[in-house]
């Protein structure tokens, strides 16, 4: 029965099913491997049995609570700081007649380009106890011996996570308040209620299950994060589970494999519950819909005597998160060591002439680029594929693009490299150790978001465009060629933009899978940490993000992009 049915498949079903059976290998294949060594004695290849040991250390092990509470307590608070910012900015600059507005709505998205590692180093130089910018200046003002505030600490932790988590969750939510009927809220206004009883009492609960479902999203980015708890976390003394796991494989001696995946394990059941609710949360939103076909129209809320007050919130976070963090990475980039009492007395060019030339920056940033490329382009044209196969054409089972979209969420970048490195190490088939290697690691991670930007397109464009192509007698492949693709070549371009830049900056996901016949320029970022040079960390930094910046301006320029 099953060869009759492959048999009477049609062409479109048979790509349809081939693609989405590609993604979903990907995706088990390496976490399958993980959990089988979480099971194994040895080293991935190695000899070995199977055995429990490993669980056993970790769960008899008093510090396991210890790292749990940590990381939930790291990537809760986290999560609430970030997207109790992003609604506030969210909310002032697509629903108020705040002064300049218009010229903010995009500035908060400015740092989701920022490797991860730059707001990390801006924040630790500016709130290191003993040497940090602020701290110093506080000292010299106030003659307190005690910091103004210590970064290594778990509110430092808190802070500098939650505060890089604010472009990504205001990209969702202003896209929400956009959409959102103010008809309630004017009718609340007339009645004299004030600004701040409207937003407590309508705005937010109309927003609750899209800022809910942010909030579960941001909670398992702050979760399975590496850069913060790795440079912050660890010199405070403060472990989370990905400190523990990068601790566990890396500096180890011998490597710990077995326990450092037996940790992941953990962080998967944690994971894989959040993504759970993630789902909950975004499929109930239909029950707060507010926008009917009955003459709705976006609407402007008046902030009355307020309205500068919202005015100098919007500047306040751009001078924080843009101009301090920008500021502080670029005066170190300058410093031949770093000196806080003298700033502008030993500052010098030779980090950049440094960076620009050492061979293996460069030949890491080429590599950088051909990974960005082909991932972003490979995510992209799969993504496109499978939704408009799984939303134009009557497919049995299409419906499952959806839950295997968003099954890549509950394996973090970092358990997925490690999975990685289980799978081609006991498995060696040459593909470890090269740039391929990177190439699929990236694949599973951003897929999702490939799938977000083209099925968020597609469902703007109306059937009967097709159904009127189709009566001409034109084949589907024509229809798709002539009409689909032009109306969707925006949203993809900017799917692709997004992919690039994120690829270009990650580190989680391919820490375990970098060698030095592989190197990419956000693994050269954090060797340069590693090893004490952050001058020229700060100096490379600088020229990446200017870099992504330039690629961001001309895409927007040349191709109208939108991330939203």
């Amino acid at each position: 029965m099953l060869v009759k049915r492959i048999s009477n498949m049609s062409k479109t079903s048979a790509i349809f099913y081939l693609l989405l059976a590609f993604t979903l290998f990907l995706i088990i294949y390496p976490v399958s491997f993980l959990i089988f060594g979480s099971f194994w004695s040895g080293n991935p290849g190695g000899a070995g049995e199977l055995t429990l040991d490993n669980y056993v250390i970790v769960f008899s092990d008093p510090k396991t609570l210890e790292l749990l509470v940590n990381s939930l307590a790291y990537a809760l608070g986290s999560a609430l700081l970030g997207v109790s910012i992003a609604t506030v900015l969210a909310f002032i600059t697509t629903r108020t007649n705040a002064p300049l507005r218009e010229y903010f709505i995009f500035i908060p998205i400015l740092p989701i380009i920022l490797p991860g590692m730059v707001d990390n180093l801006a924040w630790i130089y500016l709130f290191s106890p003993n040497s940090g910018l602020a701290n110093t200046w506080w000292r010299n003002l106030t003659g307190f011996a005690d910091p103004l505030f210590n970064i290594y600490s778990l509110p430092g932790m808190v802070w500098v996570m939650g505060i890089s988590l604010v472009p990504l969750a205001y990209l969702v939510i202003s896209a929400a308040f956009q959409t959102m009927d103010p008809s309630l809220e004017e009718t609340a206004r007339i009645s004299g209620s004030s600004l701040f009883s409207i937003f407590r009492k309508i705005t937010i609960p109309l927003m609750f299950p899209a800022i809910l479902s942010v909030y579960l999203l941001t909670f398992i980015l702050a979760f399975e994060s590496f850069e913060t708890p790795a440079m912050i976390g660890l010199p405070a003394g403060i472990e989370v589970f990905m400190s523990q796991i990068y601790q566990a494989v890396v500096w180890s001696i011998p490597p710990s494999y077995g326990l450092g995946t037996a940790y992941a394990s953990i962080i998967l059941v944690i994971t894989m519950t959040a993504v759970y609710l993630y789902r909950k949360a975004t499929s109930r939103q239909e029950k707060f819909q507010v926008i009917t076909g009955k003459g709705y129209q976006p609407g402007i809320l008046d902030l009355g005597k307020w309205k500068w007050a919202g005015t100098a919130v919007l500047c306040f976070y751009v001078f924080v998160h843009i101009v301090v963090v920008f500021g502080m990475v670029l005066i170190l980039s300058f410093q031949t060591y770093w000196d806080p009492n003298n700033l502008f007395g030993n500052m010098t060019l030779r980090n950049y002439e440094t960076v620009i030339g050492q061979r293996r920056i460069v030949s890491s940033l080429i590599n950088s680029g051909v990974v960005s490329v082909v991932s972003a382009t490979i995510v992209v044209i799969i993504a496109a594929i499978l939704t408009y196969l799984s939303r134009r054409k009557n497919i049995r089972g299409a419906g499952l693009l959806e839950g295997f979209g968003t099954l890549p969420l509950a394996f973090p970048g970092f358990i997925l490299g490690l999975g990685l490195l289980w799978t081609f190490l006991t498995v060696p088939i040459g593909v470890y150790g090269t740039v391929m290697v990177l190439m699929l690691a990236f694949l599973v991670k951003y897929m999702p978001q490939g799938i977000r930007f083209a099925n968020g397109a597609l469902i703007q464009i109306q059937d009967d465009l097709e159904e009127s192509s189709s009566v001409t007698g034109a084949e589907w492949t024509y229809t798709v060629q002539k009409i689909i693709l032009p109306l969707l070549k925006p949203a993809l371009i900017s799917a692709w933009i997004y992919i690039f830049v994120l690829t270009f900056r990650e580190l989680s996901s391919i820490i375990f899978l970098v060698t030095p016949n592989n190197q990419v320029i956000s693994a050269i970022l954090w060797d340069l940490f590693v090893n004490g040079s952050v001058e020229l960390l700060a100096a490379t930094s600088m020229l990446l993000t200017l870099f992504l910046w330039t690629v961001v301006i001309i895409a927007t320029i040349l191709f109208k992009v939108r991330f939203r």
